[in-house]
């Protein structure tokens, strides 16, 4: 079934766990689709395996997101589906997390300008 076909879609945090699973379903319904994350290896396999575009951003830094955002736009257009799936978890339990780990996993945000 190919109901997303002629959409592009960004799927952030996509080279592993639900945002593969969202980016694998995306592409078997027709979107064309782009991962990001942190790590250029895991986005580059994650990119080869589900036969997408994977770019490396940091979605902690706003110059990487902005990066993404141009890079995005220039390459391929308007983007039509934007699954905002990367995030951090600060290490600790949600009951030993202190201030700090909760203002920088709460402070991941997507790019304003899509």
């Amino acid at each position: 079934m190919e109901t997303l076909k002629g959409k592009t879609a960004v799927v952030t945090g996509g080279n592993s766990g639900i945002g593969y699973a969202t980016a694998k379903e995306l592409k078997q319904q027709g979107a064309t689709v782009i991962i990001t994350g942190r790590r250029k290896e895991a986005v580059d396999a994650a990119a080869a395996e589900l036969g997408v575009t994977g770019l490396v951003a940091d979605q902690g830094n706003l110059a990487a997101i902005e990066n993404l955002a141009d890079t995005v736009s220039t390459t391929f257009g308007k983007v039509d589906i934007l699954f905002i799936n990367a995030g951090v978890l600060g290490g600790a339990a949600i009951e030993q997390a202190t201030e700090a780990v909760f203002d920088q996993v709460m402070d991941i945000s997507p790019a304003q300008n899509w």
